[in-house]
C-alpha cells in the first residue's frame, strides 16, 4: 500500500459526498469529524476498510485532482 497520509485518505472519502447536490457544508464537516474520529480509532488500514477506499477508488480520486 502507498504510503497516503491521513489528510489525503480522509479527503479522498469526503470526495464521494462533495459529488451529491443536496448536501450542505455542516454536513460535510460532520462527516469530516467522524472521519478523523474514526481514523484516530482504528488507525489508517481499518479506515480504508471502512471507508470503501480501495485501490480503484483511490485511482480514480487521483485522476480528479489532475482534472
Amino acid at each position: 500500500m502507498a504510503g497516503y497520509t491521513r489528510e489525503f485518505l480522509i479527503d479522498a472519502y469526503l470526495w464521494r459526498f462533495t459529488k451529491i447536490p443536496s448536501i450542505g457544508i455542516e454536513q460535510l464537516l460532520d462527516l469530516e469529524r467522524i472521519a478523523n474520529k474514526t481514523y484516530d480509532t482504528y488507525g489508517k488500514d481499518k479506515f480504508r476498510d471502512y471507508a470503501s477506499l480501495d485501490a480503484e477508488y483511490i485511482r480514480n480520486y487521483k485522476a480528479s485532482l489532475k482534472r
